[in-house]
């Protein structure tokens, strides 16, 4: 089971929307680290989840229990899209002990300025934005989304969680069930690509 965490702010219930739009045909659950505020808790509930086969566990995590959070859960994948939430994030696993190096941390790359997308001394890195250091990016805000599709462009090659090599291509997705937000629709894609998700299948209604 993959374990995500979204440090929650006002954009977090449109990427999980999105995210669970096109997550559709994946089995995901979606949960708040509230919920579990040790390791016993926390161990339980990984237990009872597994058994329902989810693949993708998505958890909010507020800002203020980030760091109690790192330490609890063994996170996959983080998304910040925040500079000030960055800057705490960042700070933490610099001077923590426990290593983070298989920790990809899916970042707005117009609003946070670091290194692309691989291997890391202390983590791994995917920026989504409109930059052209970002690695996930939009082709096209003008006419494709005027008629509900937006188009997804990868820039540079990149390794899924599943181990699986990614070419820069373009992908479309309908946006009837997505955020209206760009930002939202790319960090919710950038999720979903990391997860082998093949977004141009969103194009098919439910």
């Amino acid at each position: 089971m993959h374990i995500a965490g979204i440090i929650e702010n006002s954009n977090t219930r449109e990427i999980i929307d999105t995210i669970k739009y096109l997550l559709k045909n994946r089995k995901a659950s979606f949960t708040e680290y509230g919920y579990f505020r040790n390791r016993e808790a926390w161990n339980n509930y990984c237990m009872a989840v597994n058994q329902t086969g989810t693949e993708i566990l998505v958890i909010k995590i507020k800002i203020s229990n980030i760091e109690e959070a790192l330490n609890v859960i063994t996170l996959d994948t983080l998304i910040i899209n925040d500079y000030n939430d960055w800057l705490i994030v960042s700070g933490i696993i610099r001077k923590n002990k426990k290593s983070f190096n298989n920790l990809t941390v899916i970042l707005n790359g117009d609003i946070i300025k670091t290194s692309n997308f691989t291997d890391e001394e202390l983590c791994r890195v995917l920026c989504y934005g409109f930059g052209k250091d970002s690695n996930i990016t939009t082709s096209s805000t003008g006419e494709p989304l005027l008629s509900g599709r937006f188009l997804c462009y990868i820039r540079t090659a990149l390794v899924t969680a599943g181990g699986n090599r990614i070419e820069p291509q373009e992908y479309v997705i309908n946006m009837d069930s997505t955020a209206a937000d760009p930002y939202n629709i790319l960090a919710a894609a950038s999720f979903a690509v990391l997860h082998d998700v093949n977004l141009n299948g969103t194009e098919d209604s439910n």
